[in-house]
């Protein structure tokens, strides 16, 4: 996978990121990893290089909201998921 990441690091991203199986990539774990990757980068970027205001009751509904609905999406596609 990567170079220079710990083997038990990366055989826990491949466990986060793949369905039942364990070898196939769920697209909604991979949209929803990089959606939350997004969301903390962006934050990080306007509070500190913008020097706006950290806004706690707004980013934590955002937040919540980003993470329940990619929770909802993981199980409507649970069905679709190929079987070990």
């Amino acid at each position: 996978m990567i170079k220079y990441v710990p083997d038990c690091v990366q055989t826990c991203i491949k466990h986060i990121l793949t369905g039942i199986d364990g070898e196939s990539y769920d697209i909604a774990k991979v949209c929803g990893a990089l959606g939350v990757l997004f969301f903390m980068g962006m934050t990080a970027y306007v509070v500190v290089f913008k020097n706006q205001p950290f806004d706690y009751v707004n980013w934590g509904i955002g937040f919540g909201s980003m993470m329940g609905s990619l929770g909802v999406a993981i199980k409507l596609k649970e069905n679709s998921e190929p079987r070990a």
